[in-house]
């Protein structure tokens, strides 16, 4: 009980469902039963593509896995940037290492309108035109290129905001009869190698009905966080000027954003529509543009160059850590408002001088 229902469940209501699992059972342990086989592939998998095998990662990726297993459908809820997609797509590599070919197609249901998606008939000629949905639903039932009968799992992800306006017509396929029913009276059914995998932020428009007909896993911010995206992009700075970027964007990191730094950032007010993975890749980006101006420009060059062979190591130092203050300004300081950017300001200029 307490394995099925934990991944669906945030992290301010855990504690809760603790307390009710130990007076449901007192004295019986619930240690969770962990498939280490299938943990130690996601490892391997989630290295290979560059990825930090963070133990919460994992554990998302292996209950995904178990989901999946017992349900043809599902949906992985989350905020933008928690890793959603890295999860499944982690694990779709996973099981492709484990002899299990397995292909997906990403579909964004909001993109088009509900005709495009599902097929429609025009009213004058009763000719009937495909949607997306409906092509890579035959598509893979009947093995059509580019899909092959080895493939072992075919997967079609969902990526888009729930709308009753196109999720209600997927509830034949979510439910036991796993067919979907087209207007041209066209019925196509899910073969078992078919998987529907909505990733989504909310449920807030999707109907009881629809909810209860998939698994649920939900990805808190606080389950993976920003830190394994920064240390991947890290590992590019090893081999740089024998790892002192490394050094020095490491201890940046753990001095500019630390974790009252962050968390009042969530309270600031904000001019567009920001989460904080958004806030970590603008800092990669500007912090790698400045590398390669560095590295590029013959002046900037020449100047370092000059520092390495009188072995400044301090100023080449200061250089990087300029980088890290110059991008983490722009990247959590650029969405403010006029108000909270000057109160930004005044506190990063004392972190800096620091």
């Amino acid at each position: 009980m307490k394995d099925f229902n934990w991944p669906k469940i945030i992290v301010d209501d855990r504690a809760i469902f603790a307390g009710l699992i130990g007076d449901l059972f007192p004295g019986i342990p619930d240690e969770s039963k962990i498939d280490l086989e299938l943990q130690a592939k996601v490892r391997v998998a989630t290295k290979e593509e560059g990825l930090q095998a963070e133990d919460g990662f994992v554990l998302k990726v292996v209950q995904t896995a178990e989901i999946l297993q017992v349900r043809h459908s599902m949906f992985i809820i989350g905020n933008p940037g928690c890793a959603k997609s890295t999860i499944w797509k982690v694990l779709a590599k996973t099981l492709t290492n484990d002899g299990h070919l397995t292909v997906y197609d990403i579909i964004d249901p909001k993109a088009v309108t509900a005709d495009e998606l599902y097929g429609c008939m025009n009213p004058k000629t009763k000719e009937w035109k495909d949607g997306v949905m409906s092509v890579i639903m035959r598509d893979m039932n009947k093995n059509n290129p580019p899909y092959k009968p080895s493939q072992k799992y075919k997967w079609i992800i969902l990526d888009g905001d729930v709308d009753p306006e196109w999720i209600e017509s997927l509830n034949t396929v979510m439910d036991d009869n796993k067919v979907l029913t087209l207007v041209s009276q066209e019925r196509i059914p899910m073969t078992p190698e078919m998987r529907l995998i909505l990733e989504i932020s909310n449920l807030r428009n999707a109907t009881p009905a629809t909810v209860s007909r998939g698994g649920v896993l939900f990805v808190n911010d606080s389950d993976i966080g920003c830190r394994p995206y920064f240390d991947s992009w890290l590992h590019k700075y090893k081999k740089i000027e024998n790892g002192l970027p490394e050094n020095v964007f490491t201890l940046a990191y753990t001095h500019y954003l630390s974790d009252s730094f962050t968390e009042d950032m969530k309270h600031k007010s904000k001019i567009t529509p920001n989460c904080d993975m958004q806030s970590m890749q603008s800092l990669t980006c500007i912090i790698d543009e400045l590398d390669r101006v560095l590295h590029t420009d013959k002046t900037q060059y020449e100047h370092l160059k000059k520092l390495r062979e009188e072995q400044a190591e301090d100023d080449i130092k200061k250089i990087y850590e300029g980088f890290f203050v110059f991008a983490g300004m722009w990247a959590y300081g650029g969405p403010l408002d006029e108000d909270d950017k000057v109160s930004f300001s005044n506190a990063w200029k004392s972190l800096a001088q620091k």
